[in-house]
């Protein structure tokens, strides 16, 4: 009995570690050139490259198709300086509209979210930040009492600019609790079985 429950779960262990598992990342983009510009200033003004500002993010992903890379359909979470981009909460909208990583090269993705405030003539607002890796990261203020009109604001990206990247723990799969379990069960059982035959 022992061993046939044995035999199961080794089966059962071969069956589930063939299968694709979650993968976690940190990443990290430091040095920009910022730009600023708003309706009263059209064409804009660039500051000086700074290689301290940085963004931060993490994201989870399972590479289903086993084809060594990560794609948009294959992204569980994204988030950048702790904020994800897939799951937002009213008045805020967001989303991840491209993304792809393979190992040892750079991470592309163009992410965004846009909160909305109060309705057009009487205290209206718009906040939008835009993520394109390899052009810019961009934030725009609009509302309906300045004078200036929209404001943006823009970390562009450049040659200088760097890129590192680092592996994270993933949340334990359901399967890997299943596992667990079964093999705690398997020792119960066998303990029972010892304690009779005494």
């Amino acid at each position: 009995m022992v061993k046939k429950l044995m035999c199961g779960l080794a089966l059962m262990g071969c069956a589930m570690s063939s299968q694709a598992a979650v993968q976690g990342f940190d990443w990290t983009f430091s040095g920009f050139t910022p730009h600023w510009s708003s309706e009263m200033t059209p064409w804009g003004e660039d500051g000086h490259f700074d290689p301290s500002t940085t963004f931060t993010g993490r994201f989870f992903a399972e590479d289903l198709d086993k084809n060594g890379s990560f794609s948009l359909s294959e992204v569980t979470l994204f988030s950048i300086g702790g904020q994800s981009k897939l799951d937002c909460k009213a008045p805020e909208r967001c989303g991840l509209t491209t993304f792809s990583y393979t190992p040892g090269s750079v991470l592309n993705f163009d992410a965004y979210d846009v909160s909305e405030y109060g309705q057009w003539g009487s205290g209206w607002s718009r906040y939008t930040n835009s993520y394109r890796t390899g052009s810019e990261f961009y934030s725009v203020t609009e509302n309906d009492w300045s004078m200036s009109g929209a404001r943006s604001y823009s970390y562009v990206f450049k040659p200088e600019t760097k890129f590192a990247i680092s592996a994270i723990s993933a949340v334990p799969e359901p399967q890997t609790w299943l596992m667990m379990g079964a093999g705690l069960a398997l020792l119960g059982a066998a303990k029972r079985r010892r304690s009779r035959k005494a």
